[in-house]
């Protein structure tokens, strides 16, 4: 494993642990959006574990899709967590008319960490 996607693995596992504090502080709207960076990272390191660059949220979504789930070597329903997760913290950190509630952020965590744990897997961490 090269430094780099240790990086990725140490943000990833350092996003996570902010996101449930934040969830416990009844901060749900940031904990929402922490997770999807955890997942972020972790779709980051998954990438640059196979030298693959994408760094645009949208280029990571997508080259996700195309070299992991298209190819059958990860589930699809993690693709679907990954982009949920990204409308969510769009909705978390950009819309003043929608907010998101406890039990959104609380099952976006639930999902981030399954996510997390899919990813480790593949990585042998």
């Amino acid at each position: 494993m090269t430094d780099e996607v240790k990086g990725y693995i140490e943000k990833e596992e350092h996003a996570l642990e902010v996101a449930y504090e934040l969830m416990k502080k009844g901060y749900s709207p940031d904990a929402a959006s922490k997770i999807y960076y955890s997942m972020f990272y972790a779709a980051q390191a998954l990438l640059k574990s196979e030298g693959i660059d994408a760094l645009k949220h949208s280029a990571v979504e997508s080259a996700f899709g195309y070299y992991f789930v298209k190819r059958g070597r990860i589930d699809s329903k993690y693709h679907k967590m990954l982009i949920g997760a990204r409308k969510i913290r769009e909705i978390a950190d950009y819309d003043i008319q929608e907010e998101v509630i406890g039990p959104v952020a609380s099952l976006k965590v639930e999902e981030g960490k399954e996510f997390l744990a899919e990813i480790k897997k593949f990585l042998k961490i």
